[in-house]
């Protein structure tokens, strides 16, 4: 697929009747080309293409998610925003339109107003309390999200079919997810073959040791954004979140598969004492909203747990040889973290918030508040 560039896109508008006065490149959505649009009345809306993320160039596809491997569809997308949207009252972009170009397949969808949570938390001054408050009010979002249940494991796709059907163990699902990424792993030469064995042998007997953990009579599969972190939602002056539009791979899972996230992405922000403020928040705004699945037993975090070494597996071979001045070393940096975890059965949240502060050079602790 051929790189989409604005006058491309502001082609593809106008050929489908949009009058456009002006267009902006952002750097939003790792899978996808996306463009700000201000039409000739002012208004603004949101123009995506499918694009194959820059850490998966010559092992991905444009139509398949690198996250779970699932199908991706610009038609899929809008179905989930406008069925999370009906489903849950969090704020999902409309959609204008899906139409065909001589450059692909795109979509418009509404402007959502607000502000990234990054540049929420900069504006803020780097606070502690603006930062509390939007865990809080992300708890309340996501006990309503997860009282959408689905009857097995999967891919949400379109009228919230679920692909592969008929999955009522975690593990049977997940395994088919950890296998892909260590194929990928192999096939970027991430690990050894010392290594690669030990691995398997790891995540194969992770999942066995958690299938009872993972049956869907004790976890069952509810509505999962997946991928939470602070570029991927706007949030208004308050830090209460008004859009979500990072949701193509959204899944039907275990609510351990959105917990892992926050910890590994939002929770783990400043140092470990503002990590345990960070989770306590979240989770009294979660049971004032009702939320139904918050983590209490040593074998709720053991499952959060595993999905976050999941989710370093994915990253050590999504960033391996990548290099683009700030990343460079994330590969490794990644890897290391999966062999901690491995090691201790424990994974190091606040390692992994360093990770990040390498390229959002936020301070350890809050300057206020």
């Amino acid at each position: 697929m051929n790189v989409i560039t604005i006058e491309h896109a502001e082609n593809a508008l106008v050929s489908a009747g949009y009058a456009v006065k002006g267009m902006k490149q952002i750097n939003e959505g790792s899978n996808h080309y996306v463009f700000i649009v201000t039409l000739d009345d002012g208004s603004k809306c949101i123009c995506k293409f499918a694009k194959v993320r820059e850490t998966e160039k010559n092992i991905g596809s444009a139509n398949c998610d690198t996250l779970f491997g699932g199908r991706l569809s610009l038609e899929r997308e809008a179905y989930l925003f406008s069925m999370i949207r009906e489903k849950t009252g969090v704020p999902t972009p409309k959609v204008f339109g899906i139409h065909k170009s001589a450059y692909g397949t795109f979509i418009v969808l509404e402007f959502m107003s607000g502000i990234s949570h990054k540049t929420y938390m900069e504006n803020s001054g780097y606070s502690k309390k603006a930062f509390l408050d939007s865990m809080t009010y992300l708890g309340e979002d996501f006990a309503k999200v997860q009282r959408v249940t689905f009857p097995s494991f999967g891919n949400i796709m379109e009228h919230s079919v679920i692909e592969p059907d008929g999955l009522k163990n975690f593990s049977d699902r997940f395994r088919q997810v950890i296998q892909m990424r260590i194929d990928r792993c192999v096939q970027k030469h991430v690990f050894t073959e010392e290594e690669l064995e030990k691995v398997t042998k790891f995540f194969d007997r992770k999942l066995e040791q958690l299938r009872p953990q993972f049956q869907d009579t004790v976890s069952p599969p509810v509505l999962n954004f997946t991928d939470m972190h602070a570029e991927n939602f706007y949030v208004d002056e308050t830090g209460r979140p008004s859009g979500y539009f990072d949701l193509e791979s959204a899944q039907a899972a275990p609510a351990a598969l959105e917990f892992y996230g926050f910890r590994f992405f939002l929770f783990n922000f400043y140092d470990m004492n503002c990590f345990h403020e960070a989770e306590g928040a979240f989770f009294r705004g979660y049971r004032d909203a009702g939320g139904l699945y918050e983590p209490k037993t040593p074998e709720d975090n053991m499952a959060i747990d595993f999905l976050a070494g999941c989710r370093l597996l994915e990253l050590a071979q999504s960033y391996w040889g990548y290099v683009d001045g700030i990343r460079d070393t994330w590969g490794e940096d990644m890897k290391q973290l999966l062999f901690r975890y491995m090691e201790t059965g424990k994974i190091d949240y606040m390692a992994v918030g360093d990770v990040w502060r390498q390229r959002d050079q936020q301070p350890v602790t809050p300057l206020t508040d």
